[in-house]
């Protein structure tokens, strides 16, 4: 712990030696630009300015409300070039040069001249990279020098204030990107990966960044931290329709294979997407998996899609899958939408497991240990589809969806346990084996309808939803069980048993929220702002279940029935939750200066509940009917300091209310298990208290000194009249529970810190991310007769730090520190505590050209366990061809061979530490081919890539009629018209 605070003091210590060491080598430009006709302040002027050898971008702002700006970047001794260009005037540039003993060069004032579009007139006009077309931050591609096979991410890595994270995350200016979208629909999934590393730069128009509502929610509170940044990619006219995907086999020693492909295809209005894989390397599949690793480029390869050597056994996978999605509409804008989408998976999973577990136990003043062996093999198929359609526009949102699964499998395990007490030697083992079969399905249905119309003159601002869910399973389950006790030999036990269980589920809801109740009530009356919501839920369910049971008869040879465990049980409930929120929102603004706003709502709701049980045993037939008076409370505030920085923070109060299963009441109880529930009939009610807290902060102006966020979070909770256990061991240790309600009831807490800090070094990138959790949980409960309050603690601790030096390689390094302790309180209890190192590292070196060597680390060293593993991985990737569209790759995994997949679990009054069998020491050569077409009739799409250097400097000066001296007005991006 205390080396994790050390370093990170350490990274901060060195963001300010930084700062400090190159504050010499850089200088300012400021001043104000104004109109040379009236002489007011221009706002959102682009300013850009260029190394002037080689035209690299070096940094841009936009002017403020006055026409005033400040650009602290300038580096000393360069030559460069200031831009000014704003749409409808004449642009200006200027290059000049800083040096040590003048850093600041103060433009005064500049007056910039409207073009009126003299035919004659030759305006020298440089390609802007950046602009501000309205409230929408604009990127253009052509401004930028690239390689012919450069992809959109390639091109965003070089934009000033725009990072991409090591984790995939983007952010402009400090704030992260929620969405990305391509011509203002979601691609392929909506990850941003999908775009930014198959998309090349030169199908790209322009890349629009701006804010909008997220239409998910009613808004009706107008909260900013309900909006989201979305970025927008807009393709050319020409390259609307394109196809990528990658096709890939490889094959390795010790019999390991693996093989994937996916192909995406679009067009103005349809996206199509088909992808399969076939693995024995324990990759665990799905669609969009598939679809993310078959990137053409990706400038920070995590090599976590390869063979998985922490996952439990080894796994032979199958999957095939796709998905279509339709456009009923050429709309460009994540507003308007009228889509439907149609997908179908298969997934088949064949598993091995064996494992080894050792755990220790105390209770009052005996200390348990025992140790187990398992192994089993199952075999499992899922078929699914599913289908969806939304329509949505300027004030209604309408959603339709519906899914269908069927699944079947098969399973075998053999166990075997010991357990030893201390002072007294061997008590008992247990033997058993068992298999099993099982088939079922599940079908959903679910739509909703929203009007957005915020009006208070309109009274039909409302949503309503519907939500049905049906499943039915059966499965069949043999048990072999041989327990022997040696503390009490009368209680040893053998059961051959059969297990026919039948059980199916009806799950349905309607939820209804009114948002014009103000207005109703109130008419005209302003009610002093406070808006007033109504809400409804109202669900319906009803479960059943089966079980015959049957035991093996050896006088006979055949299995009799067993009527103490063959039974059926219904259970029908029906819960009502109606609301009513009040809230009232404060907001203050200075136009692009600062924003304050708070909200402060309460919430009204109530629960009622009626659970009807009914089985053919006559104790658990029951009729109960409950009803809970639940209030809640919640504070949101967010300040935004202009081009500086955005907080908020969102503290909330909620209850809850649960009542005791009816196997919580009256179990059934099975002779063969190792630990007996006995239950309680007289348990009552229980109430949850839950307070969360957080806290996020963004730097807004990152471009000079690095982005910067950090996230502050807390919950607390708190159950009254919780259900605990009463707990003793029998002669022959197994352990009886007897269920009952505590007032004090349990506790717990957990919170957590995450901080994010990049540095951009011309070039090179700079990351530093630290993260810490904690929880604490107190659980009261009775052993023996005494009370304890069992304690159990954790802290995870995770710092990383990630450079990248230009386009040639990148390095990451990570430190986990994590801490558990289980402390059962009561005079003899003792600790339980482990210690767990965890170190990660990667390097991706892409030299010489076209290779790409790339290696990862990860050791794990377990103290309470003593035990120690270590993975160590390397690729070595080659790209061929003109449009570097075929790879091959070389793949050494577990080159040490000291691989283990140890894992730890803490109980209240035990530990436990497993290990399981998985992958061993292999290589593989692996041939892969990335198909790719943009624009029709371009063959590849990289075949009419332009050389970029003809569009990327600032000097690319063209000759033009002055019809308005620069961007022409007008926005296209895809949000509200």
């Amino acid at each position: 712990m205390r080396f994790i605070f050390t370093l990170l003091i350490f990274c901060f210590s060195f963001n300010s030696f930084g700062q400090a060491k190159d504050s010499t080598k850089i200088g300012s430009v400021l001043g104000i630009v104004k109109d040379s006709a009236n002489e007011y302040g221009l706002q959102s002027v682009t300013i850009t300015i260029y190394q002037k050898s080689d035209s690299t971008l070096l940094d841009y702002q936009l002017t403020n409300p006055q026409g005033e700006f400040n650009i602290q970047t300038i580096p000393v001794l360069t030559p460069v070039i200031v831009n000014f260009s704003f749409t409808g005037y004449m642009p200006f540039s200027k290059t000049l040069q800083l040096d040590s003993t003048n850093r600041k060069y103060d433009f005064k004032t500049i007056m910039l001249a409207r073009s009126y579009g003299s035919l004659d007139e030759v305006v020298v006009q440089a390609v802007l990279p950046i602009r501000m077309n309205g409230d929408t931050l604009e990127i253009n591609p052509t401004a930028f020098k690239l390689d012919s096979n450069a992809v959109v991410e390639d091109m965003l890595r070089r934009v000033p204030g725009v990072t991409m994270w090591g984790d995939g995350t983007i952010t402009v200016n400090g704030k992260t990107v929620n969405k990305v979208f391509v011509d203002g629909k979601p691609f392929f999934g909506g990850d941003p990966a999908i775009a930014t590393q198959n998309l090349p730069k030169n199908a790209i128009e322009k890349i629009q960044v701006y804010q909008e509502q997220d239409y998910t929610k009613d808004n009706i509170d107008q909260n900013p931290t309900d909006s989201l940044l979305t970025m927008n990619i807009k393709l050319r006219e020409d390259k609307k329709f394109g196809l990528f995907g990658k096709v890939g086999a490889g094959i390795g020693t010790d019999h390991r294979y693996e093989a994937d492909g996916t192909m995406q295809a679009y067009n103005r209005k349809n996206r199509f997407s088909l992808a399969a894989a076939s693995n024995n390397i324990n990759k665990s599949v799905d669609m969009q998996s598939i679809v993310r690793q078959g990137s053409y480029r990706d400038f920070n390869p995590s090599n976590r899609y390869v063979a998985n050597f922490g996952g439990s056994g080894v796994n032979r996978i199958g999957f095939i899958g796709a998905n279509y999605m339709h456009n009923f509409s050429q709309e460009n804008n994540s507003r308007l939408n009228n889509q439907l989408n149609a997908g179908y998976n298969f997934r088949s999973n064949i598993n091995d497991v064996s494992s080894q577990t050792s755990s220790q136990s105390n209770f009052d003043n005996r200390a348990l240990s025992s140790e187990s062996e398992r192994e089993s093999h199952s075999e499992n198929r899922v078929h699914s589809v599913n289908t969806s359609y939304n329509k949505r526009d300027r004030s209604k949102d309408f959603n339709i969806s519906s899914n269908y699964s069927n699944t079947s499998g098969n399973s075998s395990s053999s166990s075997s346990s010991s357990t030893e007490e201390a002072g007294v030697g061997l008590v008992n083992t247990n033997q058993q084996t068992s298999t099993n079969e099982n088939s079922g399905q599940n079908i959903s249905f679910n739509t909703s309808y929203r009007n957005n119309d915020d009006d208070e003159r309109n009274l039909k601002s409302f949503n309503i939803n519907y939500n049905a869910n049906y499943s039915e399973n059966n499965s069949t389950r043999n048990t072999l069980t041989q327990f022997t006790s040696y503390a009490k030999p009368s209680d040893s036990r053998y059961f051959n048993r059969n297990y026919d269980n039948e059980s199916s589920n009806f799950n349905n809801s309607l939820g209804f929220g009114y948002n014009a109740l103000k207005r109703l009530l109130f008419g005209s009356h302003n009610l002093w702002d406070v808006n007033i919501i109504f809400d409804n839920n109202l669900s319906v369910s009803k479960n059943n279940f089966s079980t015959a049971a049957s035991d093996y008869d050896t006088l006979s040879n055949v299995y009799l029935s067993n009527d103490s465990l063959t039974y059926y049980n219904d259970v029908t409930r029906i819960e009502d939750r109606p609301s009513l929120r009040f809230s009232k929102n404060f907001r203050k603004n200075l136009s692009d200066r600062y924003f304050r706003y708070l909200n402060i709502s309460a919430v009204l709701q109530g629960h009622i509940l009626s659970e009807k049980n009914r089985s053919d045993i006559d104790d658990r037939n029951l009729d109960r009917t409950y009803s809970f008076f639940l209030p809640g409370l919640n504070i949101s505030y967010n300040y935004n300091k202009f081009r500086k920085y955005n907080l908020s923070f969102n503290l909330s109060q909620n209850n809850s209310a649960g009542i005791p299963s009816i196997d919580q009441l009256r179990p059934i109880i099975d002779s063969s298990q190792s630990s007996f529930n006995n239950g309680n009939p007289y348990l009552k009610p229980f109430y949850n208290n839950n307070l969360s807290f957080t806290f996020n902060y963004e730097k807004q102006s990152g471009r000079d000194k690095g982005e910067f966020n950090f996230r502050v979070f807390l919950n607390a909770g708190r159950t009254r009249n919780g259900i605990t256990d009463s707990s003793y061991l029998d002669q022959s240790r197994r352990r009886i529970t007897y269920l009952i309600n505590l007032e004090e009831g349990r506790r717990n807490m957990n919170g957590g810190l995450s901080v994010n800090k990049a540095f951009k070094l011309k070039k090179d990138m700079l990351q530093f991310t630290y993260s810490w959790n904690y929880s604490n949980n107190r659980t009261p409960n009775y052993f023996l007769g005494d009370f304890y309050r069992s304690k159990n603690t954790s802290s995870n601790n995770n710092l990383r730090v990630f450079y990248s030096v230009g386009d040639i390689a990148t390095f990451q390094v990570a430190q986990g520190l994590n801490l558990t302790n289980s402390l059962p309180r009561g005079e003899n209890a003792k600790p339980l505590k482990n210690t767990t190192y965890i170190t990660n590292a990667g390097v991706n070196l892409k030299y010489p050209k076209n290779f790409t060597l790339s290696n990862t680390f990860d050791y794990v060293n377990n103290k309470q366990a003593g035990q120690t593993s270590a993975l160590w991985n390397a690729f070595l990737t080659y790209r061929f061809l003109k449009t570097k569209s075929a790879e091959v790759k070389l793949s050494a995994m577990d080159i040490l061979r000291q691989n283990k997949n140890i894992d730890v679990n803490t109980g209240l009054n035990s530990l436990s530490t497993t290990v399981t069998n998985g992958l061993q020491n292999f290589y593989m050569v692996t041939l892969s081919y990335y198909p790719r077409r943009f624009g029709r009739g371009s063959g590849s799409g990289n075949r009419e890539m332009r050389t970029e250097r003809s569009e990327s400097r600032p000097a690319n000066f063209q000759r033009r009629g002055a019809d308005g001296g620069g961007f022409r007005g007008g926005s296209d991006r895809p949000r509200r018209n």
